[in-house]
């Protein structure tokens, strides 16, 4: 069985007072259920192994969940548990105990903080676009007893590296992840914003008992500038908050039972070296003859350093990060020429968002500037310089930014460069893949693809817009792939702090929800706000867990209030925040956006308000489902007052969506959906089968002609191979999803690396494969296999892995034209499969080839 707290394996800051207890099972045999269950939880490994529990003893509950809410007595701040779970299955027989896993409790009270936060200075001059080089820190101590643990908790805004003597801890990057952190002036502000927010920044946790030597010891800390000082880009407004400052606690058990903590405080020393410039949207500058020797080392001489100042803190509260880190994933290589005597040229087969480490050697002063230029043949002033000690072989690679780039353009005078002097790093948010897609049509391949490299581009603690130019966490492009992302990844973390970041964001007053959390500017309408809504459901729906449903709840419900403060006399949504902006669909052919904005307003305020009256009847809020459901059937019938044609039959001209909106999100009434479904066919006929929908109506699109019996014509769609379509693909100077069908835009540049096409793989996995959660046992305990294959298509395979284990639906043609399923369904989950109509429809089950496998035949 795999264990796990909280999406963790052994976690070591949890912050919830019960936490989420989950385990895996698998078997060899097929049909195997789990009929009961026991989890034991002991201050100590000791007392576990004794089978004994000192915390919160289960005892044997008859049921098939396999993930429980810790429900033992209260745990501490910083306490460690072990905990380990036995099951009982259909026949009543016992697995045994599983393994022992274990997980800690992080700093639960204020008060657990005695450090201070500190800095090198005083931001003197707060309104400046200009920043100063980078800070280092350093504290020595003496240790004169044997250590039993010791726990480092820190936080560094925007960006930190931790070393313990000398050592870097952790293999994390880019660390904190970025927050709403604190109280800001916000000016020069494009979009109105009042900020009612709420402050939240992140620490972070690591075990480095084994880096702690007897004697003396020393803590080292250098902080970048990061999201916390971004005064880079300003075509927002003023989103800087404050200079750098960090906080540390480092907590020492001795075995002999007595404790120690070491604070960053006053008595911490601080200097400037060789990171000259950092900045996340430009780049780092850095001079190796001003490096400071093993400045994180005991017994330097910090005599030249001064003391650390103590500052005021961030506004935010502290809370242990549980998204995943950001990590250099892999390395990337490149081809390489020489352009002439001083420019070198880097070429990579894909875009990369990350880095480059530079081996060289040369003079003092020599210096080599990197340019990162993208796919779309911009470098949006990504550049990196570095500026050589000289003496021999020289290894450098930044710190605190990161580009994203198909080339590196290298500029030296007074070094030679070969292929070898730079390396090419991947850095994105470390979350794990939770599928595979393969099909005969090597576009919808390539799609998949491209959707990989692209959110590995735009995972960096958020979810960006883009990795280069604007980088922001847009709601709407956020909520529109929320479903291909959840069949596509692990983000159980992820897009829990997507949700709070909302929720930090979000006016608490009026309820508004901006277009980017965390705040930092951007345009968009109601389809963005609604995020909100839609992404909490999306998670319920594959995950099962109803917390964040309940967090969230108030904020939601006022989500669906503040848009009925949007509306006019006909009851749409025709405005959003003073100045601000009501997009609507957004992304259509050329931009062109000819769909009426509150057409796509009010679609999405009746399908969130939908959405809330599900949640209130799972919540037990009954009174508030029938407010819902209520409020849902006035906008129903004003939308249709106002957008409905009886003679065509369209919803205003049928075009950009129009249609796809109503039918989608169920605004049609009963008695005129075959109609509209019948003018939506013959729009699409019209446009021989191409996209004129933006990035909110294009998955939609899909999705209403799969469920109404026409997979075949949003096969049509997708298959296009000339314009509006994703051939552009298939051409190999391509790697990544446009934002644009066109892949042009303004000067500023739209870019060739945006997220928000990539909502279509939703659709190869809930309709081509047929995978597909059932929201009345939600969090896929059961699900449904309804694959919807067509007659171009000889063959597709998906798997999906669940939080129960992975789901497998595989269907191929036999030279006859028999389709054959093939589906796995995993231990202690059940499915209904149903089998599309395919010729004669007579089905033949063949007998079980593995553990939960499952054939079927459907003869032509």
């Amino acid at each position: 069985m795999e264990l796990q707290c909280e999406y963790e394996v052994n976690p070591l800051s949890v912050e919830e007072e019960a936490p989420l207890l989950r385990w895996q099972l698998c078997s060899a045999v097929s049909g195997k259920s789990q009929e009961a269950y026991r989890v034991l939880v002991a201050s100590s490994l000791e007392i576990l192994e004794n089978d004994k529990a000192d915390c919160w003893d289960s005892g044997k509950v008859t049921s098939g969940d396999s993930q429980v809410r810790y429900g033992g007595r209260k745990l501490l701040s910083g306490e460690q548990v072990w905990w380990k779970v036995m099951v009982w299955d259909e026949s009543g027989a016992s697995s045994g105990w599983s393994r022992t896993a274990t997980w800690s409790m992080g700093l639960l009270q204020a008060s657990d903080w005695e450090a201070y936060w500190i800095a090198d200075r005083m931001d003197v001059q707060p309104d400046s676009v200009f920043t100063t080089p980078a800070p280092y820190f350093r504290k020595d101590f003496t240790i004169s007893k044997t250590v039993k643990k010791a726990t480092a908790y820190v936080s560094g805004l925007g960006f930190y590296e931790l070393y313990v003597n000398g050592a870097k801890v952790g293999d994390q990057v880019l660390a904190p992840a970025v927050t709403n952190y604190d109280r800001r002036s916000l000016k020069n502000l494009l979009y109105y914003y009042d900020d009612q927010s709420t402050q939240r920044l992140f620490y972070n946790t690591f075990d480095v008992t084994s880096l702690l030597q007897n004697g003396g010891n020393s803590l080292g800390m250098v902080l970048g500038n990061g999201w916390y000082n971004q005064r880079d880009r300003i075509v927002e407004g003023h989103m800087w908050y404050d200079v750098p400052r960090l906080i540390m606690q480092l907590r020492i058990l001795y075995k002999d039972g007595t404790e120690e903590i070491v604070v960053s405080d006053g008595t911490w020393k601080t200097s400037t070296g060789p990171l000259l410039h950092d900045a996340i949207f430009t780049g780092e500058v850095y001079d190796a003859r001003k490096e400071l020797g093993a400045w994180n080392c005991p017994d330097y001489d910090d005599s030249s350093w001064k003391p650390a100042l103590v500052v005021r803190p961030p506004t935010g509260v502290l809370r242990a990060q549980t998204v995943p880190f950001n990590r250099i994933m892999d390395t990337v290589s490149c081809t390489f020429e020489q352009l002439n005597d001083s420019t070198y040229r880097y070429t990579l087969p894909e875009t990369v968002s990350g880095w480059c480490a530079l081996r060289v050697e040369g003079k003092a002063g020599d210096e080599i500037r990197l340019r990162f230029i993208s796919e779309e043949e911009m470098d949006y002033g990504q550049v990196d310089t570095y500026v050589l000690k000289g003496g021999g072989p020289e290894e450098w690679e930044p710190r605190f930014t990161w580009h994203t780039f198909r080339w590196v353009e290298a500029v030296t005078k007074g070094v030679k460069l070969s292929k070898e002097s730079l390396i090419v790093k991947n850095i994105y948010t470390d979350v794990r893949n939770a599928s595979t897609f393969e099909c005969s049509n090597e576009l919808f391949n390539r799609i998949v693809e491209a959707h990989n490299r692209t959110m590995h581009a735009n995972f960096k603690g958020i979810i960006s817009s883009d990795p280069h130019r604007e980088r922001l966490a847009y709601t709407g492009d956020g909520q529109v792939i929320t479903e291909g992302l959840l069949y596509t990844y692990d983000m159980t973390r992820f897009l829990r702090k997507f949700i709070d970041d909302m929720d930090d964001a979000r006016n608490k007053v009026t309820g508004y929800v901006p277009h980017t959390a965390p705040f930092g500017g951007g345009g968009g309408g109601p389809a963005w706000g609604s995020a909100y809504v839609i992404v909490p459901w999306g998670y319920y729906r594959h995950y099962g867990d109803t917390l964040l449903l309940r967090r969230h709840y108030e904020g939601m419900k006022q989500w669906i209030s503040y848009l009925g403060t949007r509306t006019d006399e006909r009851g749409l949504v025709v405005r959003e925040e003073p100045r601000g902006w009501c997009l609507g669909e957004w992304c259509t052919l050329y931009n062109r956006v000819e769909v009426p904005t509150e057409l796509v307003n009010t679609a999405y305020y009746y399908y969130v308000t939908c959405i809330m009256a599900k949640v209130a009847g799972i919540l037990g809020k009954q009174d508030d489902r029938a407010s819902f459901e209520a409020l849902a059937q006035t906008i129903k019938d004003d939308f249709n007052k106002a957008f409905y044609d009886s003679n065509t039959h369209h919803y205003w001209q049928g075009r950009q969506g129009s249609d796809v909106f109503a039918l989608g999100f169920g605004l049609v009434p009963d008695d005129k959906r075959e109609a509209v479904f019948d003018a939506l066919l013959e729009h699409i006929k019209s446009l021989n089968y191409h996209f004129d929908t933006g990035i909110f109506g294009t998955p939609l699109l899909l999705e209403v002609l799969t469920e109404n019996g026409r997979a075949d014509v949003a096969y049509r769609l997708m298959n296009q191979r000339d314009f509006p379509g994703y051939a552009y693909l298939l051409d190999e100077k391509n790697s990544t999803l446009w934002e644009t069908w066109d892949g042009g835009g303004d000067p500023g540049g739209r870019g060739h690396c945006h997220p928000m096409f990539g909502s279509v793989v939703a659709w190869f996995y809930r309709s081509l494969a047929g995978i597909r959660p059932d929201v009345d046992r939600p969090g896929m305990k059961h699900f449904f296999i309804a694959p919807s294959p067509v007659e171009e298509l000889e063959y597709c395979k998906a798997s999906y892995a669940t939080l129960y284990g992975k789901v497998v639906s595989e269907w191929k043609k036999d030279e006859d034209g028999n389709l054959h399923l093939y589906v796995e369904i995993p231990v202690n989950t059940s499915a209904t499969v149903i089998l599309p109509r395919w010729g004669n429809s007579q089905v033949k089950v063949l007998p079980d080839v593995t553990a939960g496998g499952h054939e079927y035949v459907v003869e032509r």
